[in-house]
């Protein structure tokens, strides 16, 4: 028995969301993603997508760039983002419109990366790159864009040295992530290391009574964070090491301090640069714990 014809006619409507873009459970964790690191380039887009690639996917960890730049056309016909190739010979950057801010809940003032010093740029793609390969799913990451919200100093104080970023661990640990390209004063480092060292205390004590007693009377204070991790390129490492070993000769930081600190690669040590990052921190742990104190 054939259905009546106003019937038939009605099964054959459009539904109502027909021509619009609905966000899937991926746009809203890559967006987000997005959202709290400023914005990312084109490859880290294929890695971050190929999280989660959905049917048909040819790879394990990454999208191919064809399918990667399909998504970021879908994203700004629904008006979610904004793209453009910042530098000669390299990849498109994608960021946040402030309606794709407000469609995944972001009210951080909008960014436009476009406009931004161009020599961040390097920083900001490793940022992104050191989150992509260190940072578990089951790990939580707070992103520099949220530690400026949680740490806001009050009128005539020193603001407290932020990291890069942080991963939350489930165990209650808090790690301290650095990116670090160029070689930095050893005066402007050393203060930085005692900042993630120690904390608050050091910084009021810097602020109100100068380096020397902010580092004698903060001694046995701690910060929150568990450990500290620098990546940097060989130089970087180097100097790093250097500082740290200095400070423990000068008995301004304990053995156990300084093994707070660690020191990785970058770009991110991967196959059998691992083994070899691995022998490196090997060797500066040993120098620490037979340090003569």
């Amino acid at each position: 028995m054939r259905p009546p014809k106003m019937l038939e006619k009605e099964s054959r409507k459009q539904p109502s969301n027909a021509g619009r873009i609905l966000a899937t459970p991926r746009d809203v964790y890559a967006l987000t993603w997005i959202g709290h690191q400023y914005g990312i380039c084109l490859p880290q887009l294929q890695c971050l997508l190929g999280e989660q690639p959905g049917r048909g996917a040819e790879h394990e960890g990454w999208i191919s760039e064809g399918a990667a730049r399909a998504v970021v056309t879908r994203w700004k016909k629904a008006g979610w983002v904004q793209e453009d190739q910042l530098r000669v010979y390299e990849p498109f950057w994608v960021w946040l419109s402030p309606l794709g801010q407000r469609k995944v809940g972001l009210s951080y003032q909008h960014h436009d990366l476009s406009r931004t010093d161009l020599n961040r740029l390097p920083h900001l793609y490793a940022v992104n790159a050191i989150r992509l390969g260190v940072c578990e799913r089951s790990e939580e990451w707070v992103s520099e864009r949220q530690l400026i919200r949680e740490v806001l100093p009050q009128k005539g104080q020193m603001r407290l040295h932020r990291p890069d970023g942080e991963i939350r661990e489930k165990s209650g640990r808090i790690i301290a992530i650095e990116a670090e390209l160029s070689e930095k004063k050893p005066e402007q480092l050393t203060s930085i290391l005692l900042q993630l060292l120690r904390g608050e205390r050091y910084v009021r004590l810097l602020h109100e009574e100068g380096k020397e007693v902010a580092c004698e009377q903060s001694d046995g204070y701690s910060s929150r964070y568990s450990q500290i991790w620098y990546f940097g390129p060989p130089s970087v490492r180097r100097l790093i090491c250097k500082v740290r070993l200095d400070l423990l000769k000068e008995r301004k930081i304990t053995k156990p301090e300084a093994l707070r600190i660690e020191v990785f690669w970058y770009p991110v040590a991967e196959g059998n640069d691992e083994k070899c990052e691995m022998q490196e921190k090997e060797e500066e742990v040993r120098r620490i714990k037979e340090m003569r104190m």
